[in-house]
């Protein structure tokens, strides 16, 4: 059973003493493949560092809201031409965040329109982080549609009707370690109801680790038993969610084998 973690971020200093290894454990449990995730424009260049350097990596550029406060029109170019790199293979982490408001509505806005526009112009999906913001993702996404959209919910965390318009929209939705907390049963709802050639797998480590892992730091290894949940609410076995979350992610990526 192989499995992709279509978000992490392995940049992070959580991971500085021992990335090599959490990595290969992540390996020997059965992920292949990693797109690690920038959250501004430093560490969208650690990203893309990170999958020069790792096999079956690929990096994501992206400027996450709680960071929009910092972001200059300056940086446009800059990070542009670093999304066209090859092994930059989504727009991402952007968005909106309402939830904690460390950036002002209007600056995360104006971030995310600019990551749109990115994304449109060098044809690659964007990842979206989104908490309690739904309303204005998606008009914001609806005033900013053009020929369609690809992408993906990262951390998918609203209800039933959220992940429908998301799905109309054009965009995956991808599930976490969240999914296995004991109070989340309108989210394993959402889960059940996510049309299969939807459906992606994350760990969003160091952050938000599985139930059984409550307290410690997360990492990519831990994603199996988010697979096994996610398995349990949609009636099929862990190799069946394996097989159908790698060949989805491979096809939004464009992951080669």
């Amino acid at each position: 059973m192989t499995l992709v973690d279509t978000h992490v971020h392995f940049h992070f200093p959580d991971f500085d003493a021992d990335r090599h290894e959490t990595i290969e454990r992540a390996r020997q449990a059965g992920i292949t493949r990693f797109i690690n995730v920038g959250t501004n424009l430093e560490t969208s260049v650690a990203s893309l560092h990170l999958a020069e350097e790792e096999k079956g990596f690929s990096a994501g550029a992206g400027f996450h809201p709680h960071d929009a406060a910092r972001f200059s029109e300056v940086d446009l170019p800059q990070w542009e031409n670093l999304a066209r790199h090859q092994k930059i293979v989504a727009i991402g982490e952007v968005g909106l965040d309402y939830f904690r408001n460390l950036s002002p509505h209007p600056a995360q806005e104006l971030v995310f329109r600019h990551a749109c526009r990115i994304a449109r112009a060098v044809d690659k999906p964007l990842i979206l982080h989104v908490r309690d913001a739904f309303p204005d993702i998606f008009r914001v996404l609806s005033e900013e549609f053009q020929k369609g959209w690809k992408g993906v919910f990262h951390c998918f965390s609203g209800d039933v009707p959220a992940m429908k318009q998301a799905v109309a929209f054009g965009f995956h939705i991808s599930f976490s370690a969240i999914l296995t907390y004991k109070r989340n049963d309108e989210l394993r709802l959402a889960a059940r109801e996510v049309p299969s050639d939807r459906i992606l797998l994350e760990t969003d480590a160091p952050f938000l680790p599985p139930q059984s892992q409550r307290g410690k730091r997360n990492e990519s290894a831990f994603m199996l038993e988010t697979a096994r949940c996610l398995a349990e609410v949609r009636g099929v076995t862990p190799e069946d969610i394996a097989c159908l979350t790698t060949e989805n992610a491979a096809n939004l990526f464009g992951l080669a084998e």
